[in-house]
């Protein structure tokens, strides 16, 4: 329940508002109530340094103390009315002068208030913005530490590839495995068998050739470059690959269409060939041509075998060729180039079974001598620029450069390619 109205305002100010305009037609006093002050808060700054007042005393009051006339003679009459006029209205002015000082305490407060919680919201933000920041940086840091843990994981796993590709961990496990079989008597029995002692015998069980093929002739390479001889025995009817290694000159035919099987001696190869499908023939090459009939062939490869050979071997060889291919038939011989310093008295010797290197021009003469119509002579495996010897730029140098680098590191390889 509010408080009870104790003075009617309203008849009083109308009252008051007579009453001074017959005191100043009078000439009672001035225009104003100079002597009545009303004190308000300044604009900014703190309230209480603005007004030089101690902490909890009001910002608003009114002040019926000061109302008096310094005016001469008239000065005290003046005084006397203006306290009396004051006297009337003390209630109602110290009642808005309380009222005022409450909302200028609230607005004080609210203020103050709002200020802090800006004060506060910018210590957050820059308190999550320095969070933010630390966060970026740590993640940033982590992922250069786990970009290091990759790079070192990717050398080690590459470490780790050379070192099982050098063990030639699968070859041999697949050795192991043909072996697991043949011990129990479940490998599969030869198509046929050579019918004399094979001239070309396998290199031992203490040495395996699988293992010593994938280092030093992987399987990749050596399919690419025979590659080259899928066109030319493409139209020569059925092909025999004599000393067909792993097969991969089989399967290249035989993915063209191209009839083809192969003839291998060593059991870890024979095994590969049946494994992946492959038609092969457990038999010597040479065993093998014998038993053949004439002019039954269309094409006959002989690749990286006659090294191993002796030379009669070698001799009779190419005469069973030629008598075993149909007219326009063609017979590959590939092997490596004793031309080639590199070739023929480092890398040649690399291979425990081999013999001796042959030179292309007296492989060329062998096939020329068993009647072969057109002997062709393909040197292959060129050496590549950057393992040469570097040209000077003076010529009569690099002449002797560019003579040392045939001599040197010339054509690894050479074929010969015969047709009846």
């Amino acid at each position: 329940m509010g408080n009870p109205q104790i003075i009617d305002v309203e008849r009083l100010v109308d009252e008051l508002k007579e009453r001074v305009a017959r005191e100043r037609k009078a000439g009672a006093y001035a225009d104003d109530l100079s002597g009545v002050e009303l004190e308000v808060p300044p604009r900014g700054g703190d309230l209480v340094e603005g007004f030089d007042l101690q902490p909890g005393q009001p910002r608003v009051r009114f002040r019926p103390e000061l109302g008096f006339s310094s005016k001469p003679v008239i000065g005290i009459p003046i005084t006397l009315v203006k306290k009396f006029i004051l006297r009337l209205i003390f209630f109602v002015m110290d009642d808005l002068a309380r009222q005022t000082d409450a909302a200028v305490t609230r607005l004080e407060a609210a203020l103050g208030a709002e200020a802090s919680a800006r004060e506060l919201a910018t210590e957050q933000q820059e308190a999550a913005t320095e969070q933010q920041k630390a966060a970026t940086q740590a993640e940033s840091a982590a992922r250069e530490a786990v970009a290091l843990d990759v790079r070192a994981l990717s050398l080690r796993l590459d470490a780790l590839d050379t070192s099982l590709d050098r063990l030639q961990l699968s070859p041999r496990l697949a050795r192991l495995e043909r072996g697991s079989r043949a011990a129990r008597g479940t490998t599969q029995p030869a198509q046929s068998a050579p019918s004399e002692q094979p001239l070309h015998t396998a290199t031992g069980a203490s040495f395996d050739y699988l293992a010593f093929e994938a280092r030093f002739r992987p399987e990749e390479s050596v399919a690419e470059r025979q590659e080259a001889y899928v066109d030319e025995l493409r139209s020569e009817g059925r092909v025999v690959d004599l000393g067909a290694g792993r097969g991969e000159l089989v399967k290249l035919l035989t993915e063209a269409g191209v009839s083809a099987y192969a003839v291998e001696i060593e059991p870890d190869f024979i095994e590969l060939m049946r494994d992946e499908g492959l038609e092969v023939v457990d038999q010597d090459a040479i065993a093998h041509l014998r038993g053949l009939d004439n002019a039954q062939l269309g094409g006959i490869v002989v690749s990286h075998v006659v090294e191993h050979l002796p030379a009669a071997a070698v001799t009779e060889l190419v005469a069973l060729a030629v008598d075993k291919l149909a007219e326009g038939g063609v017979l590959i011989l590939e092997t490596p180039n004793p031309e080639s310093l590199v070739a023929g008295s480092v890398n040649f010797h690399r291979d425990l079974t081999h013999l001796r290197p042959i030179h292309p021009d007296t492989l060329a003469f062998l096939c020329d001598s068993a009647g072969f119509s057109q002997v062709e002579i393909r040197r292959l495996s060129r050496v590549p620029d950057k393992e040469r010897l570097p040209e000077t730029g003076a010529e009569n140098i690099d002449a002797v450069v560019r003579q040392l680098n045939e001599l040197l590191y010339g054509y690894q390889d050479y074929a010969i390619v015969a047709r009846k």
